[in-house]
């Protein structure tokens, strides 16, 4: 008997790691769903479809990623379960580092675009995707990619905002760790 395949929703801002990732799992016989930047994402499923044999079809949500709204994130998450019946898995690999700058000179606006895509978004989407998988009685996997400016040790010059937004994200899986959920 054949292994169903994987159901991996995906956000990605179209950069290359997460790009190369997408295309390792749809290579590796998985159904993508990705979500983010439709233009960005588009050209990613092109490129699956055009390169990689008998590739199932990945499907794109467009969503913004600095919306405010958790309700806006609970229906892409809808909409995208809906298309796929269900996800073993959820990566999440969408960040904004924003400029490299002393932070004295990060304005409340920069502050406040990292703080949404790298912490607020991340938030939302886990609570969108763990309801689902918890209501299915499926479980499943929920990845968050994070960057070495992360890291305890890691000391990134001018990267103050987006290093404290991705460590925060690392002591999120942390603590969800040992939710009973």
């Amino acid at each position: 008997m054949e292994n169903p395949a994987k159901r991996v929703l995906m956000t990605s801002n179209g950069d290359e790691v997460s790009r190369n990732i997408a295309f390792h799992l749809a290579k590796h016989g998985c159904k993508l769903v990705m979500m983010g930047n439709e233009g960005s994402l588009r050209s990613i499923v092109d490129k699956i479809r055009d390169s990689i044999e008998g590739a199932f079809p990945a499907d794109v949500i467009a969503l913004d990623m600095e919306s405010d709204s958790e309700v806006a994130f609970h229906a892409a998450v809808q909409k995208a379960w809906e298309l796929s019946g269900h996800f073993d898995a959820f990566l999440n690999s969408y960040t904004y580092q924003g400029k490299v700058q002393d932070i004295l000179q990060v304005s409340q606006d920069e502050f406040h675009r990292i703080t949404k895509i790298n912490l607020t978004a991340p938030w939302f989407l886990l609570k969108a995707v763990a309801t689902r998988m918890k209501d299915h009685g499926s479980g499943g996997s929920i990845v968050f990619m994070a960057t070495i400016a992360s890291g305890e040790r890691a000391l990134y010059p001018g990267a103050d905002a987006y290093a404290s937004t991705s460590a925060a994200i690392h002591q999120l899986v942390r603590v969800c760790i040992l939710a009973p959920n």
